[in-house]
């Protein structure tokens, strides 16, 4: 039961007690006082701030936008050049604020702080206030961690303003980015000592012990890498002096070998002997699935569906939209074959002459690609997944050689015995115009049809596999190799991928971006390795356009841009610009350098 999703309800069960029809309150005027004396409205209070958490990435065009930050990654590009993705990655970030990636987010914190002091006036008692207190201050530093990451040192407001405060509280200046890490991490270690290690069926989707340690995890090992590879401004409201990027990791480790000891999660692994089935179901599964820590809930029954299959469904399946988050050749590179070696693409070989079997290209790399995305000949709802833009064969009737860019058309069965029902001449246009691949991660192939707003997936915010590799990227940074290599080949055993003998660390950054690619981290992980500008600056991604030619069963392949413009990342975007609005709103606060 997602009773996550039941706030309303719960509220006007309430009212509905109400004997006259003008005794009833405006629900969203009730009285602070009647709040903090009902345990169903305080349970409505609060589920309603895990709805206001912006778990996800995502704002304006809500659907479009859950490829944000893929898009503004280098992961994938949407399908339209107008949509938020593509034009929040060429955007040159100004003094005007961070526009798609903006979220200054205080109007959320303080409902959290109301809610927090109205909890420690209540009179009930101590385990169900202290709980409920906790789940509160986990979405509050979730909320500070999402800011953090983007601006650096902020405003730590943790009581709720009055009118009648001095005017440096109202007006506060902001903390260093050391403070506001230091502050998520002492609140996640308070936090984790009081919120249950695991919930009923009825309260799936609240914040747990282990949730708040694997915040703690991830943002400890940001802070680290900040303070390892950043640099400090503005008296520490930018960056983290080096000396403390031991602590941090240390901090990070020791928060998810908590969670590595603690027995209640592990890989999924429901079908070994399947590994591509198996990454493939992990993200669809939510029957006990033994790797989920913390996930934000969805259910399209309670009005709270989303588009995600919608939209990723490929063109020529049971989808309206279809086909929208198109993978970048550039990111493709980074999963190697399952045999290990090396993933990247030989460019000088896509010239539209050289013939590639669709093994060679994708067919036997790393299992959690053929998982993910969706390439030439991917078998989806019991058809293939057609790419090509035009098929060329030898008519056997003529002896000459012809080729069709026609959808409808089919190849004559009696050309090849392999494809005895034809085969298609062209792939549906949607599919030819793009990359050549498409996300799969996290789609459902048993909905049907993938109705716009009918998806129920939940969305996993955190999963031991992440909690594996922040424990390994922090141990290598401690030179502890030997934890550290230990727990990425947990990882890549999963996947049935060859174990790694020694660690460097762009194999360990790779291993995090295949393992979590399209799940929103890669973006926020370039920027805190400060390797973004490198990576994401002046670049268009590459894209691939296929031919096939019917007598090898082969596909030719040509090599374009992606992007119709080149993509932007200076070294001030490493932070976010707060913007003319937040400024004239507070006059004691700093702009961030470069802005």
């Amino acid at each position: 039961m997602k009773n996550i999703l039941l706030a309303i309800i719960i509220v006007a069960t309430f009212a509905s007690g109400c004997k006259k029809v003008l005794d009833i309150q405006p629900l969203n005027m009730i009285a602070e006082t009647a709040v903090f004396k009902d345990k169903k409205l305080i349970e409505a209070y609060l589920l309603n701030l895990y709805t206001d958490t912006r778990f996800q990435e995502t704002s304006g065009q809500a659907n479009f936008n859950m490829g944000m930050i893929a898009g503004v990654g280098g992961e994938a590009r949407p399908f339209g050049d107008w949509q938020d993705p593509y034009q929040a990655s060429v955007k040159n970030y100004d003094a005007t604020g961070a526009s798609y990636l903006d979220y200054w987010a205080y109007a959320n914190i303080r409902r959290v702080n109301e809610f927090i002091e109205g909890m420690e006036t209540s009179s009930f008692d101590a385990t169900f206030k202290n709980q409920k207190i906790a789940e509160a201050r986990f979405l509050r530093a979730f909320t500070y961690f999402s800011m953090v990451k983007r601006y650096g040192g902020i405003p730590l407001i943790v009581k709720v303003q009055k009118d009648t405060d001095p005017k440096e509280e109202l007006f506060p200046a902001r903390n260093t980015e050391m403070e506001l890490y230091d502050f998520i991490g002492k609140e996640m270690d308070e936090v984790a000592l009081v919120l249950p290690k695991i919930y009923g069926a009825a309260d799936d989707g609240r914040a747990s012990k282990y949730a708040a340690l694997a915040l703690k995890s991830r943002a400890m090992l940001f802070a680290g890498s900040i303070a390892q590879f950043g640099t400090v401004q503005q008296n520490g409201v930018m960056g983290i002096p080096a000396g403390e990027a031991n602590r941090y990791y240390t901090a990070a480790m020791e928060a998810s070998k908590v969670i590595m000891d603690g027995g209640t999660f592990q890989l999924y692994n429901k079908f070994p002997s399947d590994p591509v089935k198996n990454f493939s179901q992990l993200f669809i599964d939510e029957n006990n699935n033994p790797e989920v820590i913390f996930a934000e809930k969805w259910d399209a029954a309670q009005n709270k569906g989303h588009s995600w299959d919608n939209l990723a469904t490929p063109a020529g399946f049971s989808s309206s939209w279809n086909s929208n988050f198109n993978v970048l050749l550039d990111f493709a590179d980074l999963f190697d074959y399952q045999n290990g070696t090396s993933g990247a693409l030989d460019r000088s070989l896509m010239n539209g002459v050289a013939r590639w079997s669709v093994d060679s290209i994708f067919g036997k790399r790393d299992p959690r690609f053929r998982a993910s995305v969706y390439y030439p000949e991917t078998t989806w709802q019991g058809d293939k997944v057609y790419f090509h833009s035009r098929t060329y064969y030898t008519d056997p009737a003529t002896n000459t050689r012809k080729n069709s860019t026609n959808e409808t058309f089919v190849i004559p069965g009696s050309i090849s015995a392999d494809y005895p029902t034809g085969w298609k001449a062209k792939g549906p246009n949607r599919n030819t115009i793009r990359t050549g691949l498409y996300v799969r991660k996290r789609v459902n192939e048993s909905l049907l049809p993938a109705a716009y707003g009918q998806s129920s997936t939940d969305f996993i915010i955190f999963r031991y596999a992440e909690i594996l590799l922040n424990y390994a990227e922090a141990a290598f940074q401690l030179n502890k190799t030997a934890e550290a290599l230990d727990a990425i080949n947990l990882v890549r055993a999963r996947a049935k991928m060859p174990a790694r003998t020694s660690l460097t660390q762009d194999n360990i950054r790779q291993e995090r971006q295949v393992e979590l690619a399209f799940e929103e981290h890669r973006y926020w992980d370039l920027r805190r390795w400060r390797i973004a500008e490198q990576v994401l600056n002046n670049t268009r991604f590459k894209e691939l356009n296929y031919e096939y030619d019917f007598d090898t069963k082969k596909y030719i392949l040509k090599l374009t841009n992606a992007e119709g413009a080149a993509r932007i990342f200076l070294p001030r975007h490493y932070y976010l610009p707060l913007g003319i609005g937040q400024l004239a709103d507070n006059p004691n606060l700093v702009e961030n350098v470069g802005y």
